[in-house]
């Protein structure tokens, strides 16, 4: 049996909808994609129902959820995003199901354990390199260092080159959780938690890149559905 992958879901007016390129990755690294809209109820219940939990990239997180007021270049929040992806990833965390945190993601699993955000980089880092790129989705615009003796090191090596769609980004880390790796101008872009089976995030988009088979994108993936087949 192929491993059931919870997918979380953006939301705008009167609907939900997914970019098919997670989707996709899902399927090629061998899992089920069974997205779902924002939910507060019954949690427990879909949480029985999945081996892996995908939590996807999408608008700002309300600063209040980390005990700030919104500066002027905070975009847009959705309040019931927030609170249903804090509240699965919590039931996620709680069963230690695997879960794959992309972009996003990886701000919310920071923030669902006690951590903050910059709410802007080009206002609120000083020598910032371009995190919001311009080009196409799948180019790769910047490079990543990781970490020696982390999970993410024995899955894609000591750096790679990434593709970068955020203006928000880790702060303060949350509880547990350790840095993996990071850009020149000291922006974290992945984070793990070594106390769980699988809890992974990183601040690129690699479901963008592993449909256009790139190695490193496709060995995330894999890794992550492998998790939940266990």
């Amino acid at each position: 049996m192929k491993p059931i992958i919870g997918v979380t879901m953006h939301s705008s007016e009167r609907k939900f909808e997914i970019n098919d390129t997670y989707i996709q990755a899902v399927l090629q690294a061998g899992g089920i994609p069974l997205c779902f809209p924002h939910i507060t109820t019954g949690i427990e219940e879909f949480i029985s129902k999945i081996d892996g939990l995908l939590l996807i990239g999408g608008h700002d997180i309300h600063s209040k959820f980390f005990g700030e007021d919104p500066i002027p270049m905070q975009g847009m929040v959705i309040e019931q995003r927030d609170e249903s992806d804090f509240q699965v990833l919590q039931a996620a965390l709680k069963r230690d199901l695997p879960v794959f945190a992309v972009c996003r993601g990886h701000q919310v699993l920071n923030v669902a354990l006690g951590g903050s955000l910059y709410q802007d980089i080009p206002s609120q880092v000083n020598g910032a390199i371009q995190h919001a790129q311009k080009s196409a989705r799948h180019e790769k615009i910047h490079r990543v260092v990781v970490k020696e003796g982390t999970q993410l090191f024995e899955l894609i090596g000591s750096e790679v080159w990434t593709n970068s769609f955020h203006h928000q980004a880790i702060k303060e880390v949350g509880d547990g959780l350790m840095v993996t790796a990071s850009t020149s101008d000291g922006i974290i872009e992945a984070i793990e938690h070594p106390d769980y089976t699988f809890c992974l995030g990183v601040q690129w988009h690699p479901e963008e890149l592993a449909i256009k088979q790139d190695d490193a994108s496709l060995t995330l993936f894999k890794a992550f559905v492998d998790a939940c087949q266990k």
